[in-house]
């Protein structure tokens, strides 16, 4: 079974059919919908890189450029990642808290961290 880290703590987590129904049942909303949502963050964070990188600026000022470009559609990606990974952790131990607990208890999250990509990926995957 895959494990993800989120703020020094160890989950591990699954995807089924289960996951899916699951999704629906807690959150009230389809997960392909959602993953259509980081879809298109994503391809709307690679378009807006890709056109400042062509204006030849400094790395620093592409990121802080994104930063600032992004940041409108920066809550609907959260949104949708945490309610992944919280689904995953789910299906692999129900015996989880609610979501509300378990999100209260994420002090800090970083948006390059390792386990955002894992969530989508294996969301991803197992929905082909």
């Amino acid at each position: 079974m895959k494990t993800i880290t989120i703020c020094n703590k160890e989950y591990p987590i699954a995807c089924n059919a289960f996951t899916r129904f699951q999704y629906k049942k807690i959150f009230g909303r389809g997960i392909f919908a959602d993953i259509n949502i980081l879809n298109k963050f994503n391809i709307k964070q690679e378009n807006l890189r890709k056109e400042l990188e062509e204006k030849k600026i400094r790395k620093k000022e592409i990121e802080q450029e994104l930063n600032s470009q992004m940041m409108d559609s920066l809550d609907d990606f959260m949104d949708v990642i945490e309610r992944i990974a919280y689904i995953e952790i789910y299906t692999a131990n129900d015996k989880i808290e609610s979501f509300e607990e378990w999100i209260k208890s994420i002090e800090t999250i970083d948006l390059s961290a390792n386990w955002i990509s894992e969530v989508t990926e294996l969301a991803v995957n197992s929905f082909r």
